[in-house]
């Protein structure tokens, strides 16, 4: 499953907003931190951090803990509605979130030199991740993912050399290996799909 994580009645409400106030009738957990999970089908998105203040989302890559267990200060998770035989898709509304904007023009005319930016692009990436803070970690690789799967799409890029590089510098940043994996390969995939224009240098 994926799971919206509502850790402040701040996340709640805006959850609520967002959905207008229908609020899909899937499983729910009261967390032992005192927040909510809302359970919902697989989108095959990684994990986000703040899709609005007080709600992150836990997907590929991601986990929760389920009830029975305990969270560190002591409460427990409680269901407050069980899971039923399917889970229910994610509304279109928060949907949009997760995915995040279209992917944005890098730029307003054309790349002249694509393989130089592309390398200085691969750079400045691997940095952002290595230098990722507990709690922007996932969501930063997953943007670098994005943006790095733009350029292997587009053939300036070659995907085992991107892979090697981010997964060193998330290691570096504290995350795990198989986090990495399934944010790699859903950030790495959406890039893809939308790859970058270029033009070559016009002749003198």
């Amino acid at each position: 499953m994926d799971v919206a994580d509502v850790d402040s009645a701040e996340g709640w409400h805006g959850l609520r907003h967002l959905l207008g106030g229908d609020v899909a009738p899937g499983p729910q957990v009261r967390s032992g931190g005192g927040g909510r999970h809302l359970w919902f089908r697989p989108t095959g998105w990684g994990n986000r951090v703040r899709l609005v203040a007080g709600l992150d989302w836990r997907g590929v890559g991601g986990y929760v803990l389920a009830p029975p267990s305990r969270h560190a200060r002591g409460a427990d998770y409680r269901w407050i509605r069980r899971p039923a035989v399917t889970l229910p898709v994610v509304p279109s509304a928060l949907l949009t979130l997760i995915a995040g904007p279209p992917p944005p023009a890098v730029r307003s005319g054309p790349i002249l030199y694509p393989d130089r930016y592309a390398e200085a692009a691969l750079d400045a990436e691997t940095a952002r991740v290595a230098g990722a803070v507990e709690g922007t970690r996932n969501d930063t690789l997953n943007r670098a993912a994005f943006m790095l799967g733009r350029l292997i799409g587009a053939g300036l890029l070659d995907e085992p050399e991107v892979r090697r590089e981010l997964t060193a510098a998330a290691r570096q940043a504290g995350l795990g290996w198989s986090e990495i994996r399934g944010t790699l390969r859903s950030g790495l995939t959406a890039g893809r799909r939308h790859p970058l224009a270029t033009s070559p240098p016009s002749a003198a």
